[in-house]
């Protein structure tokens, strides 16, 4: 089947439409898992058959795949500069790196919906019906690699648990029957299937997609323990990490906010969703799987369901910044179709992905809403509210109820107050509707939730205090008529007030860290050349004493954090990689310190997180190394262009209200001055 000016649309929406202009939810893998069990079948089965289609169409798996790095061949029809190196449709290292993977995503989800489609009318009678309208609300999950698991398993069981999966089939007479898991990995039937796809080498030895995987042979073997592990250890910094980017004013510019490129004197910029994108990458694949590899990452399963909640993450830092959506800025390095030096603006196309009419692109302007391609995602639902003002407060809450864990800590007492009386004092001026005011108390303890949120036990909105954590707070989930925030962000089944309950479960840290209202949050900034070393690579960030082996260095206790380089070898055949290269792209990325620092505090090796305690303990205590694409050591010093810093901005807590960053950033040479790869006095940070 051919993709030539196909159109990407995404799923078709309900009809008829919605009075309330509502559109079908991606769900949080969990969720959907544990939730909509029809929607789950539907999914694995679709997905089983999304693989197995030939190879060389298109619209296969292998095909969409494709688009994203290897094979380096034209999709679609769409051809590019032919005065040009082959140099792909990446937009890696790019501002248009959010925007492209969107309509890549609906891409993806719009052929597997067809797929899942024709799987449910395969049902016999009469389960039949319940499969077909669970199909047609079908979208695809996300998998929130931020949020605290209520099961403990950061890498979901459904994907990395077992290479087998048990579903019903429309042929195994309503009972679950046992299959391949195609989460789990995908099958390359064949691995080469037109010559010259995947170069010589391991990649085109090995028959399945791997992680962590035991060796370059063909017989090499996935070791998903050491990505769970990977991602526990750390889990709080990658939580962090997100939970700046939506609070930290300095990344409410998208450019800031949306890649890695460095941004001169500007420390509180480090940060941006595709670092973070970018370790999630490097800790799933591990050391040489395809995950930790652009050219072959997509052929992994789980790049969909990481990349729909970078997608999500995107969405929701739209609806907090629905005016900062600004796009301008120069490509120096051009990409397939994009020039170099070309000033890539909000109408640059997005190539290869063609719009409804089959023959124009898609740019930046015309994928800015999901509703376009006809998803939302829980915390996006835009439509609940009457105005603008509650909807981003809603997303505001629901951010502090994910993503809040440090601050959460330094509220120490206060929080287990604000739980238990279900309403600050300080902010009962009736502002938003209450919302504000129950940040802590949504679907509280004992029955709480009540008119306003004030000792309501039993009341309509309180459900005797029964399924907090699936977010039921009376009918619709909502009080007063807004939209619960711990409702509409549950991840099956996961208790948020439990966490922040847990987080908040030492009160000395209120009186001992610092003055109660704010707090000092410390961050290592990161920055580093691109292609440098040809290769993937990590710097690995410690606290504390580490162990030697580098084998054990991304599951380490010490270790708080990893910066990934996702770098393309000398081999690539991706010119823009190979530009890159040659103009020395530079790139930037953060690891929180603030938790970590917390803990230490906890042991009592830390007096306090005042800033005269903090930056000696940082400067006998903070390491940080490198390894390359395989795991093997790289001294510092032959890493040019690697600068570690520690940087600290302030946050305010106010009382019963929101964190409140401040944006302003002090550097500290002193931390990591001297050292290999240190500060240097006179760096433009």
């Amino acid at each position: 089947m051919s993709a030539i000016n196909y159109p990407v649309t995404g799923p078709p929406l309900p009809s008829p439409r919605p009075a309330d202009g509502s559109v079908p939810l991606r769900l949080e893998i969990h969720d959907l898992q544990q939730s909509h069990p029809e929607q789950w079948t539907l999914f694995i089965l679709g997905l089983d058959a999304f693989q197995k289609q030939p190879e060389t169409q298109d619209l296969s798996f292998y095909g969409i795949a494709g688009i994203h790095g290897r094979p380096y061949r034209a999709w679609g029809g769409v051809n590019g500069n032919p005065s040009a190196e082959w140099e792909g449709y990446c937009t890696h290292s790019s501002i248009l790196f959010a925007p492209w993977h969107r309509p890549y995503l609906a891409l993806y989800e719009q052929v597997l919906y067809g797929i899942i489609q024709g799987i449910a009318a395969s049902f016999p009678a009469p389960d039949q019906k319940k499969y077909v309208d669970a199909a047609k609300d079908f979208r695809l999950p996300y998998w929130d690699w931020a949020v605290v698991p209520a099961s403990g398993d950061y890498f979901p069981t459904s994907v990395g648990g077992s290479p087998s999966i048990s579903v019903v089939t429309p042929t195994s007479g309503g009972q679950a029957v046992s299959m391949a898991n195609p989460l789990y990995s995908y099958h390359f039937n064949p691995i080469n299937p037109r010559a010259g796809d995947f170069p010589p080498g391991f990649h085109s030895k090995w028959p399945n997609t791997l992680r962590y995987p035991t060796s370059q042979s063909a017989t090499a073997k996935s070791r998903e323990g050491l990505v769970l592990q990977a991602l526990e250890s750390q889990f709080e910094g990658i939580q962090s990490n997100v939970n700046l980017l939506m609070n930290d004013p300095n990344y409410q510019a998208f450019a800031a906010f949306s890649n890695h490129q460095w941004a001169p004197d500007a420390p509180g910029t480090y940060g941006s969703l595709e670092n973070v994108h970018d370790s999630i990458h490097g800790e799933v694949g591990g050391n040489n799987g395809q995950m930790s590899d652009l050219d072959y990452a997509a052929f992994d399963p789980v790049f969909w369901l990481h990349h729909a909640n970078v997608d999500r993450l995107f969405a929701i830092w739209q609806g907090l910044n629905p005016d900062s959506y600004t796009i301008d800025k120069v490509d120096g390095t051009g990409t397939f179709t994009i020039a170099a030096g070309t000033r890539e603006t909000a109408t640059t196309a997005l190539e290869p992905f063609k719009d409804a009419s089959g023959t124009k692109t898609w740019d930046s302007v015309g994928v800015r809403s999901t509703e376009t391609f006809g998803y939302a995602y829980p915390e996006t639902q835009k439509w609940k509210f009457t105005d603008d003002a509650q909807y981003k407060l809603s997303i505001q809450v629901a951010v502090q109820k994910l993503y809040g864990g440090v601050s959460n800590q330094f509220l120490g007492q206060d929080a287990l107050n604000l739980m238990a009386t279900g309403v600050s004092q300080a902010s009962s001026n009736g502002n938003g509707n209450g919302v504000q005011k129950k940040l802590f108390s949504q679907n509280g303890q004992n029955g709480q939730n009540g008119q306003n949120g004030q000792n309501g036990q039993n009341g309509q909105n309180g459900q005797n205090g029964q399924n907090g954590q699936n977010g039921q707070t009376g009918q619709n989930g909502s009080s007063n008529g807004v939209p619960n925030p711990a409702g509409d962000v549950s991840r099956g089944g996961e208790d948020f007030e439990a966490e922040i309950a847990a987080n908040a479960a030492h009160p000395t840290i209120t009186t001992t860290v610092q003055t109660p209202g704010s707090f000092t949050d410390y961050i290592v900034n990161i920055r580093a050349l691109k292609h440098v070393l040809n290769q993937t690579y990590r710097v690995h960030v410690f606290l504390g004493p580490f162990e030697p082996d580098t084998a054990s260095w991304h599951t380490q206790s010490a270790l708080v954090g990893t910066f990934v380089v996702l770098a393309r070898t000398l081999d690539s055949g991706c010119g823009k990689c190979n530009k890159d290269r040659e103009e020395d792209v530079t790139i930037t990325g953060t690891v929180p310190l603030t938790s970590a620092l917390l803990t230490e505090v906890r042991k009592g090796n830390l007096g306090s997180m005042e800033k005269n305690n903090v930056i000696p303990y940082l400067k006998e205590n903070l390491h940080w190394r490198v390894t390359l694409a395989d795991g093997s050591d790289k001294p510092r010093e032959e890493v040019p262009g690697l600068t570690v810093s520690v940087v600290s901005t302030d946050v305010s807590l106010p009382v019963g209200g929101l964190p409140v960053y401040s944006g302003v950033y002090e550097i500290h040479p002193e931390c990591t001055a001297g050292r290999p790869c240190g500060h240097n006095a006179g760096d433009r940070c």
